[in-house]
C-alpha cells in the first residue's frame, strides 16, 4: 500500500498539467478571467452570507403595521439585522447611529434626543432662517443656470441645496462653502463604495480580506470624513454657550448626551455605567445626520417634479392653488401659508405613496 502513495499524490498533478495545458490553448484574455473570477468570488460569499439567515417578505400593509407599530414596543420585530452603514462597518460594529444601532439603550438614547432636540415643533422652528436661506440659495441657482445655458440641473442644485441646509443644521451656519461642498463629495463616494457590498456587515472578517482593496477604499474616505467633521465638532465644542433663541446644532445636542456603553448594558442592566460619545461616535452620528437629511428628500423632490411634468393638469392645479393663497406677485411661498395649501399637500402625501424614501425595512426576528 506504501508503494501507490506516490503514484496517488502524483495523479492529481498529473491531471492538473494535462487539463492546464488544454485550457492554455484556449484560454480568454486575462481580463476576462480576472472578471469571471471576480464574479465567481462575489458569489460565493453573497451565497454564504444569504444562507446564515432565513428571510421572510411581508408585504400586507395590515400585517406589517400590527408586526412594527402595535407590537413592536419591545417586541421580537424591534431588532434590525447587522447594516452595511459606514460607522458601524468600518469599526466593527462598534460605533452604531440610528440607523444601525440594535434595539437597546444606546439606540433609545441616540433617538430621543435627535427627536426632541431637533425634530421637536419647537425646535424646528428655529431653523426657519436657515431653511429660508436653502431655499433663495436654490432659487438663484437655478435662474444662473437658466440665464447662462438655458439649462438647469435641477436634481443636482436640489442636492446641493438640502445638503447645505444639513451642514447648517448640524454645525451651523457659518461653515465654509467650500468645506460644505468637499463633505458633499466625500458622502457621495461613501455611498456609491457601499453600494451592493452590504455583506461587509454580516461576514466583516472574510469579506475585508477578499475585498481588500474595496475595504482600504472605505478606510480612506472615513479617514477623509473624519479630518472634514472633527474640525468643525471640535469648534462647536469650543463655543458651548449660545445667544438665546438660536437654533441648537445637531453636534451641540450630542457633547452632554451619556449613553450606556453595550458591552457593559448586558451585565449590568439598568445599573450600567454611562459615558459621552467618542470623536468616532460623534462622526458617525453626524455623517448619518447629512446623509438622511440630504438623500431621502432629493429623492422624494425630484419624484414630485417628475410627476408634475407627467401631468400638466396637476402642475397647473397646484400652481393656481398658490396663486390663490399667497398671490401671483409673490416670489417665494412662506412656511406659514404652507398649511394652507391642502392641494399641494395632497400632492406631496401621493408622490410619496408611489415612491417612499423607505421602500422596505429589516428586522431580526427573536425566538
Amino acid at each position: 500500500m506504501q508503494d501507490f502513495v506516490p503514484l496517488l499524490l502524483l495523479l492529481p498533478m498529473t491531471l492538473l498539467l494535462v487539463v492546464g495545458r488544454g485550457l492554455l490553448r484556449r484560454a480568454p484574455p486575462i481580463k476576462e478571467m480576472l472578471a469571471r473570477l471576480a464574479a465567481v468570488k462575489w458569489a460565493l460569499v453573497r451565497d454564504f452570507s444569504t444562507a446564515l439567515r432565513q428571510d421572510v417578505v411581508i408585504t400586507d400593509r395590515a400585517t406589517a403595521h400590527r408586526l412594527l407599530v402595535r407590537g413592536g414596543g419591545g417586541g421580537a420585530f424591534c431588532n434590525r439585522p447587522p447594516t452595511s452603514a459606514a460607522s458601524s462597518v468600518l469599526s466593527r460594529q462598534r460605533h452604531h447611529n440610528i440607523g444601525s444601532a440594535p434595539y437597546g439603550p444606546l439606540w433609545r438614547a441616540i433617538r430621543r434626543n435627535l427627536v426632541s432636540e431637533v425634530f421637536h415643533p419647537s425646535r424646528l422652528r428655529l431653523y426657519a432662517p436657515a431653511r429660508r436661506r436653502a431655499l433663495r440659495g436654490l432659487l438663484a441657482d437655478l435662474r444662473e443656470q437658466c440665464t447662462s445655458s438655458n439649462v438647469a440641473l435641477a436634481a443636482e442644485s436640489m442636492h446641493a441645496a438640502l445638503f447645505g441646509l444639513s451642514a447648517a443644521m448640524c454645525f451651523g451656519d457659518g461653515v465654509d462653502a467650500g468645506r460644505v461642498r468637499d463633505m458633499a463629495d466625500a458622502m457621495e463616494d461613501l455611498i456609491r463604495s457601499l453600494v451592493g457590498l452590504s455583506v461587509f456587515a454580516a461576514l466583516p472578517a472574510l469579506t475585508e480580506l477578499v475585498y481588500r482593496k474595496k475595504w482600504n477604499k472605505l478606510v480612506a474616505l472615513r479617514r477623509q470624513q473624519e479630518e472634514l467633521y472633527l474640525p468643525l465638532i471640535n469648534a462647536r465644542r469650543g463655543r458651548r454657550s449660545r445667544p438665546s433663541g438660536d437654533a441648537p446644532t445637531y453636534v451641540d445636542t450630542l457633547f452632554d448626551l451619556l449613553v450606556v456603553d453595550e458591552n457593559c448594558s448586558a451585565s449590568g442592566g439598568i445599573n450600567a455605567p454611562k459615558q459621552r460619545l467618542t470623536d468616532g461616535e460623534l462622526v458617525g452620528l453626524c455623517s448619518e445626520f447629512l446623509g438622511a437629511g440630504t438623500e431621502p428628500a432629493t429623492a422624494a423632490m425630484q419624484w414630485v417634479m417628475a410627476n408634475l411634468v407627467k401631468h400638466p393638469e396637476v402642475q397647473e392645479a397646484v400652481r393656481r392653488e398658490i396663486d390663490a393663497v399667497i398671490g401671483e406677485d409673490a416670489e417665494e411661498v412662506g412656511e406659514e401659508d404652507l398649511g394652507k395649501l391642502e392641494y399641494l399637500n395632497a400632492v406631496l402625501m401621493e408622490a410619496l405613496r408611489l415612491h417612499p424614501t423607505m421602500p422596505s425595512l429589516s428586522r431580526q426576528v427573536s425566538n
